[in-house]
């Protein structure tokens, strides 16, 4: 059986990685196991936040939908990579939540730039999940540092129609 997975709130967070804005949102950040089970706890720690912002069940379960993409490409980026540890946790899912947006980040730890989407379209097998996100997102970009890289979204919230100076304000790189 695993234990729970380490949760931290910001403050304690040795890698701030929040949109650069004040705000009324609580940002909270956990660390993963690179395994299967690590995406429906990535699903839940996510809805937990963001139930505090939102009483939109759909609104819920879009951004679970997109934590749930992004959570099993960094599972399957890691495990690419090696087996890791039992005790070792090298993903990390960030997610901050506020009325009028929900940013989301995960990370991992292979430094490769994200493949190319599938071309299959929807009958394809694999590839689907980043095309997924970015019709749901207001915003999605890639960071890359020596020892791995951060996928960052922004979803707007239900109703909410982010203008171009907002995702700016957020931090959304132009």
């Amino acid at each position: 059986m695993t234990p729970d997975p380490v949760v931290v709130d910001r403050a304690a967070s040795p890698t701030v990685l929040w949109p650069a804005i004040a705000g009324p949102y609580r940002p909270s950040w956990i660390a993963l196991r690179a395994e299967p089970e690590s995406v429906a706890r990535a699903r839940c720690f996510a809805g937990d936040v963001v139930s505090g912002h939102t009483l939109d069940v759909d609104h819920a379960y879009l951004i679970r939908l997109v934590v749930s993409e992004l959570a099993t490409n960094a599972v399957n980026a890691a495990r690419a990579l090696r087996d890791w540890p039992y005790d070792a946790l090298p993903l990390r899912l960030d997610v901050a939540a506020c009325n009028r947006w929900t940013f989301l980040a995960v990370t991992d730890p292979d430094h490769r730039p994200l493949p190319a989407s599938d071309k299959g379209g929807q009958l394809a097998d694999h590839g689907r999940g980043l095309a997924i996100v970015d019709h749901v997102a207001a915003a999605r970009w890639v960071t890359y540092a020596e020892h791995g890289k951060t996928v960052h979204v922004i979803v707007a919230a239900p109703d909410a129609e982010l203008t171009a100076a907002e995702l700016q304000q957020i931090g959304v790189p132009t």
